[in-house]
């Protein structure tokens, strides 16, 4: 236990420039916006660092449990509702200083972005590449205590870079420097904007792709050829049988000019002789999963090439590839 703890320290001091690096532009803004003493800027930063400290427990415990990383597609949307919801915050908490210095009345619900704790969950689960690591080393050591353990030392180590923050309080007593930190937290707020629609539409974008692997054994393969090419096909097949559950079926090329598909465009995966294929065949196999390969084209090598890579297509189409150096991919 006191290892672990102690790797989150060691990594949190190893990356505790980056963190201050990260956070600066955000919190240094934010604690200078309103009248504060040295003590009060000092207990905003331990506010801060206590929803840091929320946030990396839960994260901790979450990878810890789950044992997996979190995936690319998972971390985008999450990472895009995270920079709307710290973009409002700044903004509210902006407008409400401003009222405030102004003797306006500010509503009670504005009163919420005067909470510290709540601006260090916001950036304590985005996911800049300190959390990253640390996140990426919860799951390596497995297990809820361990998670926690990590992230508790990693909070430490990082939180010293971060309380020099609290001599900002010094400034808050020249109007100017007040105005230019409310200003500089509204455009804070439109870049995260900016980067919040970025990643909710990657994240997006995602949802409507899958991952193919060619050498799935799960797919149906088969092999559409000339009898020219009768041979090649044969080998072909021969050794795509030590991929897939049984060896592809040959077929002749009237297969891809029939309006009878028999293949399934989610369960197939169909190689063709390049001599056979022509431009126009695209639009119509379009959500097919097929490779072109020429008759003279190393077997071994298209079939090393299809066993080390996987592709990234959209929902509705397949997968397409093409080995024949008169056509680019």
């Amino acid at each position: 236990m006191l290892k672990t703890l102690t790797e989150g320290l060691l990594l949190g001091l190893s990356t505790g420039t980056i963190c201050l690096l990260t956070c600066t532009p955000i919190y240094l803004p934010y604690l200078v916006s309103e009248d504060r003493s040295l003590k009060k800027s000092f207990y905003k930063v331990m506010e801060i660092s206590a929803g840091r400290f929320f946030a990396y427990l839960l994260f901790g415990a979450a990878a810890g449990w789950l044992g997996s990383f979190v995936p690319y597609k998972e971390r985008t949307l999450f990472t895009g509702i995270s920079y709307l919801l710290l973009s409002v915050f700044l903004i509210v908490n902006s407008v409400r200083t401003h009222k405030a210095e102004k003797q306006c009345r500010v509503p009670g619900w504005m009163k919420l972005s005067n909470s510290a704790f709540m601006l260090g969950i916001f950036t304590g689960v985005n996911f800049c590449p300190s959390f990253l690591i640390a996140l990426t080393k919860s799951v390596d050591l497995g297990g809820v205590i361990g998670g926690i353990l990590l992230f508790m030392g990693f909070f430490v180590g990082t939180t010293l870079f971060l309380i020099p923050l609290a001599f900002s309080g010094l400034l808050t007593f020249i109007g100017t420097v007040k105005k230019l930190a409310r200003l500089a937290s509204i455009l804070i707020a439109i870049w995260f904007i900016w980067q919040g629609a970025v990643n909710l539409h990657k994240a997006y974008q995602e949802s409507r792709t899958r991952i193919i692997n060619p050498a799935d054994s799960t797919f149906n393969a088969y092999v559409i050829t000339s009898p020219r090419d009768s041979l090649f096909a044969s080998d072909l097949a021969d050794s795509l049988a030590l991929i897939y559950s049984e060896r592809p079926r040959v077929m002749q090329f009237s297969v891809l000019r029939s309006d009878a598909m028999i293949f399934s465009p989610e369960h197939s995966i169909i190689y063709v002789t390049a001599s056979l294929w022509k431009p126009e065949y695209e639009k119509d196999w379009d959500a097919f999963n097929y490779v072109i390969i020429p008759a003279d084209f190393s077997i071994h090598q298209a079939i090393n090439f299809l066993k080390t890579y996987s592709f990234k297509v959209h929902k509705k189409k397949g997968f397409h590839w093409n080995f024949s150096p008169r056509e680019s991919p």
